[in-house]
């Protein structure tokens, strides 16, 4: 997008990341998203944070935003929809794309996992007294 630090709006707020980790953004910048199809066309303006971090998503649209545009998800059908003046503008996801984007921040994520080096378990033998009106009658 030829977009360089010095564009984003500085902001002292930190941002609580899916696994509650903290995380400081590098900034805030806003800019223009719009969607549109053959029934209707709208456009507002989001404001992004922007992070560091490896992702397989270029962008999420948030709550806020996603309001703010009057849409209704439906994740199983990977399609959301919104009214404008002109009519109802259906917006449709690509399965393969969204598998692909899925699959790349499930890998990210495993790859952040610190694997612990696996002891051998060693089998142990167990004694079990079974104490019956005070005499062990049995052991297992």
């Amino acid at each position: 997008m030829g977009l360089k630090e010095e564009n984003l709006l500085r902001a002292g707020t930190t941002l609580l990341g899916f696994s509650r980790e903290r995380v400081q953004p590098l900034g805030f910048i806003a800019l223009p998203i719009s969607f549109s199809d053959d029934n209707g066309y709208a456009m507002n303006m989001v404001s992004f944070a922007v992070i560091r971090a490896k992702s397989g998503y270029n962008a999420i649209l948030g709550r806020t935003t996603l309001n703010s545009f009057g849409m209704v998800i439906s994740t199983p059908h990977l399609c959301t929809k919104f009214p404008t003046s002109s009519g109802v503008v259906t917006i449709r996801g690509d399965v393969r794309q969204a598998t692909r984007c899925f699959q790349i921040a499930t890998q990210l994520v495993v790859d952040q996992l610190e694997l612990r080096e696996s002891q051998p378990v060693v089998p142990q033998e167990m004694v079990i007294n079974v104490i019956l009106e005070g005499k062990t009658l049995l052991k297992l």
